[in-house]
């Protein structure tokens, strides 16, 4: 009996130790069947909707949904890019007190970058009614672009005054050939030129896709799937390394450096959720730079430490591991550092 006392007190440690640093992993990865991981766009329009039909996406509040958030990023980057996609537009038009087309899939297509974007009108437009509008400009960043039935688009009329449409983007026509890089090439961000009809419903008044209380916070969803993001790289990573009890030093120490960037960055998602809770844009917008200034530079470094664990042979022949670093490395890449750290150093 008391041998068998001495034992348990043994393991408690161990145990509390383990729970410690699960609390700290990501969450386990959705669901997603290994014949659904297939890149072509009729396998992920299937992979999409098996990862969206996993929540109630619009009845989460905001510490679930990261979580489930950061458990969709950890299936697959590409795939996760889509379905978050999917799920902010549910989110906005559940904002906006409008309804999805029913069965289609959706994303959500605001970029106006480097002086791009869409212009236009249309007479007599309301809310949520069908109506054809005379959209021209270039669209960067499409993605699910031939994938995706519909998508959430901003459309300038005036320069100070936008509108959100809720468009059917099956037959658009995409310029496939602007995009360059091996990474995130299976999110299908393509680019779209316009100067024509557009079938549409306006969604909101005026001004409703960035004046909504949802916008900022949105953008701790994004940093939560980068997050999700790097837990699958590690993932990847340690399938190949093996027992990390086994490893050299140098490579534990790396594998320690990886896997604290990885606790941080959950932690400051799980913060975030936390914080969103009360009220105040300002607060949120605050909150939410913050995470994702705190999450970018975290996914960065652990990404340092796994190119040097995985080396050139991981890089170059570790099919599944490369095209995620490469992908995250992408992906991450959108978060404005310089504009982040230039808001929160005019903080009072």
């Amino acid at each position: 009996m008391a041998s068998a006392a001495r034992q348990e007190q043994h393991q408690a440690p161990h145990a509390a130790r383990l729970d410690a640093l699960s609390a700290l992993d990501a969450p386990a990865a959705l669901h997603l069947p290994e014949h659904l991981r297939d890149p072509a766009p009729e396998v992920q329009r299937v992979a999409i909707r098996h990862l969206a039909d996993q929540a109630d996406w619009t009845g989460l509040d905001w510490p679930e949904l990261l979580d489930v958030l950061m458990a969709l990023g950890r299936v697959d980057i590409p795939l996760s890019r889509l379905t978050e996609g999917h799920v902010d537009a549910m989110r906005i038009l559940a904002e906006a007190g409008a309804s999805p087309e029913p069965a289609a899939l959706y994303g959500v297509w605001a970029s106006r970058s480097g002086g791009t974007g869409l212009s236009g009108g249309a007479s007599g437009a309301e809310p949520d009614r069908q109506t054809e509008w005379h959209v021209r400009g270039t669209l960067l960043f499409a993605s699910g672009a031939g994938v995706l039935d519909r998508a959430l688009v901003t459309v300038w009329p005036e320069q100070d005054r936008h509108v959100l449409l809720d468009a059917a983007v099956a037959d658009w026509s995409f310029d496939a050939g602007a995009w360059h890089t091996r990474a995130m090439e299976h999110s299908r961000s393509h680019r779209a030129h316009l100067d024509g009809p557009v079938a549409a419903r306006r969604i909101g008044a005026d001004g409703f896709y960035l004046g909504r209380p949802g916008f900022f916070p949105g953008g701790a969803g994004v940093a939560a799937v980068w997050t999700g993001g790097a837990a699958r790289v590690l993932d990847l990573l340690g399938a190949r390394l093996g027992e990390r009890p086994a490893l050299p030093e140098p490579k534990r120490l790396r594998w320690g450096h990886a896997r604290t960037e990885l606790a941080s960055a959950v932690a400051l998602i799980r913060q975030t959720g936390t914080a969103l809770r009360a009220p105040g844009q300002s607060a949120s917008r605050t909150a939410v730079t913050l995470c994702r200034a705190g999450v970018g530079a975290a996914v960065r470094r652990l990404l340092e430490q796994v190119r040097t664990l995985a080396g050139p042979a991981g890089l170059a022949f570790d099919e599944d591991l490369t095209r995620a670093v490469d992908d995250l490395a992408l992906y991450v890449a959108q978060q404005s550092q310089d504009g982040d750290a230039g808001h929160l150093g005019a903080l009072p």
